[in-house]
């Protein structure tokens, strides 16, 4: 069974990482033309509105005791999927 701790850092290495690719993917739109930088601050503030939700999720998972961090990692799951979802379709329209 994981422990709230390597979970935790689990969750905050996932963001660094995704932080290092957003940052790829930031140099990839500057290449482009002024379309491709505009779709670039499109796609980048939604998955903002993501990583937000799935910072708030892992506090709140964070500030828990250990009887309740359990029942909130549903929550912190499913934040995080639909961060890595909406970024990975963001990746893969730059990468093209």
């Amino acid at each position: 069974m994981e422990t709230k701790k390597a979970y935790q850092e689990k969750k905050e290495a996932f963001l660094k990482d995704l932080n290092s690719k957003v940052e790829e993917l930031k140099k990839i739109a500057d290449q482009g033309r002024a379309d491709v930088k505009v779709k670039y601050h499109e796609q980048m503030e939604a998955l903002r509105v993501k990583q937000d939700r799935a910072r708030t999720e892992l506090k709140e998972l964070i500030g828990a005791g250990e009887d309740r961090w359990e029942a909130l990692k549903d929550r912190v799951e499913a934040a995080f999927s639909d961060l890595k979802k909406t970024f990975e379709s963001t990746f893969s329209k730059f990468r093209k």
